[in-house]
């Protein structure tokens, strides 16, 4: 497990610590065959036992963790269905909205998302993986945000928050990472254009590869 830093801010002790662990969660900080118990969090967090365990509560309700009887929490594991589901919602999503902003962008909107293509690209250069990860998730959702339609953003949030869970190993072959930067442009590009037709394909195409390397079928 990575380091996690005791809990220093003032606030609810169950909210700060939630925030904490769901953290180094997404950031790949815990062992997918390792059984973490409350206590463990408790001491390293600096806090009681009872909300280290309310923290670890709410990431089983997210569906982050599973509860193993009488010994702690261990990460979820992912069934193929759940995978399949959960980039079948995405595409549906995604491409929808990448059709309906297509066309509507300012130059505003387009600057930025070209910017976050040159972060992306300098982050794959200097192999920062978590910070192109994170800048990855942020095209996506910038897109649903401009689309301006808040219960698409919610279900993008819930969606995009698995993801970030196997999202490493999802980049983890040897030049995916490179692929994703062109996919994007590929997306980006279309953008540019105002075609609807070519955005919507560039990010169907974009995520039906990203799942078949989340399933190993690459």
């Amino acid at each position: 497990m990575k380091d996690v830093r005791p809990i220093e801010r003032p606030g609810s002790l169950k909210d700060l610590a939630y925030q904490e662990i769901k953290k180094q969660l997404l950031a790949g900080g815990f062992q997918r065959d390792t059984v973490y118990s409350a206590n463990q969090f408790a001491e390293i967090l600096a806090v009681s036992r009872t909300p280290a365990r309310e923290a670890l509560l709410l990431l089983v309700a997210e569906g982050h963790l599973v509860p193993v009887e009488g010994r702690g929490f261990r990460v979820k594991e992912y069934s193929e269905k759940e995978i399949r589901d959960f980039f079948e919602a995405r595409r549906l999503v995604e491409t929808y909205v990448a059709e309906c902003v297509a066309g509507t962008l300012t130059a505003e909107d387009l600057s930025a998302i070209d910017e976050n293509l040159r972060r992306m690209t300098r982050f794959a250069g200097d192999g920062k993986l978590d910070a192109f990860l994170e800048t990855d998730k942020e095209f996506h959702t910038s897109l649903v945000r401009r689309h301006n339609n808040l219960l698409l953003e919610s279900v993008m949030d819930r969606v995009r928050s698995h993801f970030a869970i196997f999202g490493l190993a999802a980049i983890s072959h040897e030049g995916r990472v490179q692929e994703i930067l062109r996919e994007h442009h590929a997306v980006i590009h279309a953008l540019h254009d105002g075609s609807k037709e070519k955005a919507a394909a560039a990010m169907r195409d974009h995520l039906l590869i990203t799942e078949k390397y989340v399933l190993g079928r690459v």
